[in-house]
């Protein structure tokens, strides 16, 4: 028994390879040399093209684009319509597909709602960027990244919640749900583990999501 749900509006074009436990739903189109994770669900009219590279565990919402050269690390959350571009400077009138450059996302990032990121940018693990915003530069792990162009407003959780550290310094904070720590050293926020590492991925098992607890 297939451990892949692939719905009969969908499109999988022969050579594509998904991982188990993975759901492609209504009306979206994984392309032959895509390469899609384990239990990652594709939201209603997704598309992954060739050459897209989607990590284990991710959600990626209704009418998300994953272009050629896109490469999404585990547990990456794309919210409904958020753009990526892959090409800096296009023209109808010139191809440009041997100039694509790649788009580098971390694990653990979630990129809002209408949020876009332009190409050749690194988004560093477990950032996170608002809705509607555009990411124009790289951006360092576990930035909270906000407007158009986007800017570093604070720090986010592997959890999902703000931080309460200045942007530079020095300073400690311990997630109440995860036990992860959070070391703030001038304008770098390293991040240790606690008793459960959400962002741990086990390869071949149907993963249970942590619930949230407000």
């Amino acid at each position: 028994m297939s451990k892949i749900y692939i719905h009969p509006s969908a499109v999988v074009d022969a050579g594509a390879r998904l991982g188990d436990f993975t759901s492609v739903w209504h009306f979206s189109h994984v392309e032959s040399h895509a390469v899609v994770g384990e239990n990652c669900n594709l939201g209603q009219n997704v598309y992954v093209g060739n050459n897209a590279v989607v990590g284990n565990g991710c959600r990626l919402g209704n009418s998300v684009s994953v272009f050629s050269h896109v490469e999404l690390g585990d547990f990456v959350f794309c919210a409904p319509f958020m753009v990526f571009t892959h090409i800096s400077f296009p023209r109808a009138a010139v191809n440009r597909r041997e100039s694509f450059v790649k788009t580098i996302v971390k694990t653990g990032v979630t990129l809002g709602a209408n949020s876009t990121v332009v190409p050749g940018v690194t988004i560093g693990m477990g950032a996170f960027l608002a809705a509607g915003s555009t990411l124009t530069k790289d951006c360092k792990d576990w930035a909270m990244m906000l407007g158009s162009p986007a800017r570093q407003i604070g720090w986010a959780s592997a959890y999902g919640e703000k931080i309460p550290l200045p942007l530079t310094g020095e300073g400690e904070w311990k997630c109440p749900h995860t036990g992860d720590t959070y070391v703030l050293e001038d304008s770098t926020l390293v991040r240790t583990p606690g008793h459960t590492d959400i962002l741990q991925y086990h390869p071949g098992v149907k993963i249970e999501r942590m619930k949230s607890v407000d």
